[in-house]
């Protein structure tokens, strides 16, 4: 097994390289092992000569395993833990320490990050409808409120929330943020 390790790490490397982007080199290296051992497993001799196969399984599982990942980081990264509830931490005001803990300081904060917001909202091109969500939740309004407003129902509401939260994610990322500055 360890002979076999050792005449496949430069494909296990290329692929923990190629997929480190999204969960890091540690664990895509962990997922491409992974694979390999099940090509291992499950080649046939009669089928594909096991370098190919295992060069197939080794990248077509390591992204699988990736899309995964960086999917349910996507779900999760901006999701209220509920309606009514407490809201995850993207959503509550950090506390703040030092000279900066005057009211003056608060508020000129939330207009840098309502701005922020705002910006970052127009550089994603939002479709109204989002564009109609994100003013109503700015103004203070819950799902509920929204809804009831514009004559939808809350899961309609709830749909252009993540769409817009989609896509004000990948505008920001793309200008060079990331999570932990979101």
């Amino acid at each position: 097994m360890h002979a076999l390790f050792d005449m496949f790490r430069p494909l296990l490397r290329g692929a923990a390289k190629r997929y480190a982007r999204v969960a890091g080199y540690d664990e895509a290296y962990q997922e491409a092992c992974a694979a390999f051992l099940h090509a291992i497993a499950t080649h046939h001799p009669d089928a594909a000569p096991f370098p190919a196969y295992a060069a197939s399984r080794v990248y077509g599982d390591t992204r699988t395993s990736m899309r995964r990942w960086w999917l349910a980081q996507e779900r999760t990264a901006f999701q209220r833990q509920s309606e009514e509830g407490s809201h995850e931490e993207w959503d509550e005001e950090p506390e703040r320490k030092g000279p900066c803990c005057s009211a003056e300081g608060d508020s000129f904060d939330r207009v840098d990050q309502r701005l922020t917001l705002l910006r970052l909202a127009r550089e994603a091109r939002l479709a109204p409808r989002e564009a109609a969500w994100l003013a109503l939740e700015l103004a203070g309004l819950d799902t509920s409120e929204v809804a009831e407003q514009l004559g939808v129902s809350p899961a309609t509401v709830r749909t252009w929330r993540m769409r817009a939260v989609r896509k004000m994610r990948e505008r920001a990322l793309n200008a060079g943020l990331s999570l932990s500055d979101l």
